[in-house]
């Protein structure tokens, strides 16, 4: 909930800053920026405590070095991970995005395999939904021995004992949930997924360390215990030789087997300076089972160090500060800080750009298979965007507006993807085979996700004339706008002649991007159907997904008429703009999220 409430924080400080900066007289200039860069920086200031572990990890958690078992790799859903990245992934199933005790996740997953009890009365399953909750709060509370001070720190973290989940009224309660498909049936599965792979039994059989020697790369891996038997926590050194690898080497099967044990007993005694030294030595071992099926190094270190790094979507960071001089050189025409603003733009983009090509690198296919990719990919394109339109524009006045568009769509992007981990899972895994080997739909979805983010920047400048005219501004419009803008640049053009309006120049812009929308999400809808025509016998077939991506098509078509006819143009464009982007985040959002239908992977 915090996370919303920042979020909503965040959005009226830049509603209230742009409002000043539009309606301001030129002597409140250095107010309207101070005012934006001490809103900035209080944003990035909260972010850095907001990020800061309040738990301090265990002495024993602090001593133990995973350095050597980074360098392993996981077979999971057909692809290689890290270990790092895979235990991540695993762990995002049981506590979502927290980290149980300080411990990273990594050794929470070792610690969870090894010593269960420490884990079966700490809170760590962590529920998602408030009212879901809340019913599990109001049955907790009919046991009077169950403290009200645990109930509440449930309903503030949402994380909560695998005990007290254990208990028959939750148990009733989460069956009962299961018969409801629509509302509760999704978000009862999660906590019994969460509960199933926190045991150290799921845990041990998900680990897929152990490549087939002499095997080709599309072969499956084996899980440890097909080497040194299955998981004995009451007496580690009870365990055996299982012997299911073919052509395993005998002699390295025993060494694995015994240090395995003896890292067991080490873990479960607390002892860190022997739990290093074993994992040094079990580290190397596994990789030299069958070398020529791991990937190499530098991957596996770039990739625990994306994810370390919590996948780059820090540039919000960056993206944020670029506004504040590309708004100040729309608003004012500051030559000097336009300047700074592009350079900085630039500078945002490069490391956007980064962000999705070290992505795409250690995944091994284009970035924009779920939704965490989908909104990164589909502001960078938008960055691409306004890079072209830039050039075109770049002797008119719309020079800046598009770049502002495409920081203020990629800042939000980021946004959402840093403090809504728990709802964009920045996890990398394998594309749905349905999507695969189609060029047109990796055309359909591109096309469609760029028209998103035309359409979000359109917004910008929409809710920028809006602004103004609520301040009192005249009802101007473009003499031409839209792509005629870009066409027709002879001396009747406004944006050549240098003695357009602020409103003229904010209603052109919208027309463009808004007319490059429509065309791109009109192409994106075509290519779709043929795809499913294709793919499932039919072009369309009244998904929601296919239903609100046509309505929002529609409220632009709409757009389109509705310009030619009415005598306010500037004020019904920006209007329908702004309609039009509320339209595609619900689809985006509610329809992704709510509404389960076809294209609930998208």
């Amino acid at each position: 909930m915090m996370t919303w409430y920042y979020l909503a924080g965040f959005f009226a400080l830049t509603t209230y800053v742009l409002a000043v900066s539009v309606l301001a007289p030129k002597w409140r200039q250095r107010v309207v920026v101070a005012t934006l860069l001490a809103g900035i920086g209080g944003v990035i200031t909260y972010n850095a405590t907001r990020q800061r572990d309040t738990v301090v990890a265990s002495e024993f958690a602090r001593a133990v070095d995973l350095e050597p078992i980074q360098s392993i790799v996981v077979q999971t859903n057909g692809r290689l991970k890290s270990f790092d990245s895979f235990a991540r992934t695993m762990m995002r199933w049981v506590s979502g995005s927290r980290k149980i005790a300080g411990q990273v996740q990594a050794f929470t997953y070792l610690d969870m395999m090894f010593r269960p009890e420490a884990y079966e009365n700490a809170d760590v399953i962590y529920v998602k939904k408030k009212q879901i909750r809340r019913r599990l709060r109001d049955k907790l509370a009919q046991n009077d021995s169950v403290e009200m001070a645990v109930l509440d720190t449930f309903m503030d973290t949402g994380l909560i004992s695998p005990t007290l989940l254990r208990t028959p009224v939750i148990r009733d309660e989460l069956e009962h949930m299961e018969q409801d498909l629509i509302k509760t049936a999704r978000p009862a599965n999660d906590i019994q997924t969460a509960l199933s792979v926190s045991s150290p039994m799921s845990l041990s059989r998900n680990l897929r360390i152990i490549p087939p020697p002499g095997g080709e790369s599309k072969d499956a891996w084996y899980i440890g215990e097909d080497v040194w038997g299955p998981l004995h926590l009451d007496d580690a050194h009870d365990l055996h030789l299982a012997g299911r690898v073919p052509g395993f080497d005998g002699e390295l099967a025993e060494t694995l087997s015994r240090t395995w044990t003896e890292l067991i007993a080490a873990w479960r005694a607390q002892d860190a300076e022997t739990v290093n030294t074993l994992l040094a030595r079990f580290a190397p071992m596994v990789r030299s089972i069958e070398p020529s099926l791991y990937p190499d190094s530098e991957r596996i270190q770039l990739e625990n160090t994306y994810f370390r790094y919590k996948s780059m979507t820090w540039i919000w960071i960056v993206y944020a500060l670029t506004v504040v001089p590309l708004l100040m050189s729309v608003i004012y025409r500051w030559a000097s800080v336009r300047r700074v603003g592009v350079a900085m733009f630039i500078f945002s983009f490069g490391l956007h750009t980064a962000s999705l090509a070290i992505r795409w690198y250690i995944s091994g296919r284009i970035p924009n298979s779920n939704m965490f990719e989908a909104i990164l990919a589909a502001s960078w394109f938008g960055g691409v965007a306004a890079f072209v339109l830039e050039f075109l524009t770049r002797k008119t006045l719309m020079r800046s507006v598009f770049f502002l568009g495409s920081a203020c769509a990629s800042m939000i992007a980021s946004m959402c993807a840093n403090f809504m981990p728990s709802t964009l899972t920045p996890d990398i895994n394998n594309i749905m085979p349905i999507l695969l080997h189609n060029v047109w739909l990796y055309i359909h979805t591109n096309m469609i996700i760029w028209s998103y983010c035309m359409i979000f920047m359109a917004a910008v400048t929409s809710i920028l004339y809006l602004i103004l005219r609520l301040g009192g501004s005249p009802p101007d419009s473009a003499v031409l706008g839209g792509a005629g803008s870009l066409i027709m640049r002879g001396k009747k053009s406004f944006i050549t002649g240098g003695k357009a309006t602020f409103a003229q120049v904010l209603d052109g812009a919208t027309m463009v991007m808004m007319e490059i929308s429509f065309i791109s999400l009109w192409t994106g809808l075509v290519m779709g159907a043929i795809w499913a025509d294709q793919s499932w016998g039919r072009p369309w077939g009244w998904d929601p997904k296919e239903v609100f991506a046509l309505n929002t098509f529609i409220v632009f078509l709409i757009l389109v008429h509705v310009r030619y006819k009415v005598r306010d143009k500037g004020l019904w464009t920006a209007t329908l703009a702004a309609v039009g982007c509320v339209v595609m985040l619900f689809n985006w959002i509610v329809v992704n999220f709510v509404i389960t239908g076809l294209h609930s992977y998208a």
